[in-house]
């Protein structure tokens, strides 16, 4: 089994065999120690607000992004699927149903395999409307592609 954690160095995201105590980045070559206890009860989730990367406990029911200040709930927050890219083997996270994931660090497009349609949800902020009251934006749709 694999885990993985945030590179102390480069802050590339490296997967390691469980059981080690620490791991150097292939990147960098920095040695990042491992916390098993702390790893065991955390989870992961892609910002609704913008692309960041968020890690919080999982007991937590909302998690506030640092970069755009976007409260995030976890009960929605769909699993991250992972692929190593077919270029420079780095490990890429991608939320599931992506048709392609672009590798930052060498700019490849790498072809999800198995990509499924997704029904995907977006909740703009809410707005007033021409007597004051608070309108939803929601809007709901269906992803596709050809095969």
């Amino acid at each position: 089994m694999q885990d993985q954690l945030i590179c102390s160095g480069c802050r590339r995201v490296v997967q390691y065999r469980r059981g080690v105590t620490g791991v150097c980045c292939p990147g960098c070559n920095t040695l990042t120690a491992v916390n098993p206890s702390a790893a065991a009860g955390m989870s992961e989730l892609i910002c609704s607000g913008c692309p960041t990367l968020l890690f919080y406990n999982r007991g937590a029911s909302n998690i506030r992004c640092p970069s755009c200040n976007r409260l995030n709930s976890t009960r929605s927050a769909n699993q991250i699927a992972h692929l190593t890219c077919g270029q420079c083997r780095t490990t890429l996270m991608h939320p599931p149903g992506a048709s392609t994931v672009q590798c930052a660090t060498c700019r490849y497009v790498n072809h999800v395999r198995d990509a499924r349609p997704q029904t995907v949800l977006v909740e703009n902020p809410k707005t007033l409307d021409d007597k004051g009251k608070l309108v939803s934006n929601v809007v709901v749709g269906v992803t596709s592609w050809k095969r």
